[in-house]
């Protein structure tokens, strides 16, 4: 199993802090959460910052990086302000 930790909006949206689920590539993460929330989270996780253990997909596979039990996906949406 895969821990998915859920940030900022994301989080509000989900109504969720963590979820775990069975899942073998970044990718299977995002489509399991998109059947889970709908087509409108998928414009949410577009533009998120992705983890895995802490690095960011964006080094490694991107959302072909490949999962192994006990590892944690961290998604944070965009921050704002100013």
């Amino acid at each position: 199993m895969v821990l998915v930790k859920l940030y900022a909006t994301l989080r509000g949206f989900t109504g969720e802090k963590e979820i775990s689920m069975k899942a073998d590539t970044v990718e299977d993460v995002f489509s399991s959460l998109v059947s889970s929330y709908g087509e409108d989270f998928q414009k949410k996780l577009e533009s998120a910052t992705v983890l895995v253990n802490g690095q960011n997909i964006a080094h490694l596979k991107g959302r072909k990086t490949r999962l192994q039990d006990g590892d944690t996906v961290s998604l944070f949406p965009p921050l704002g302000g100013g």
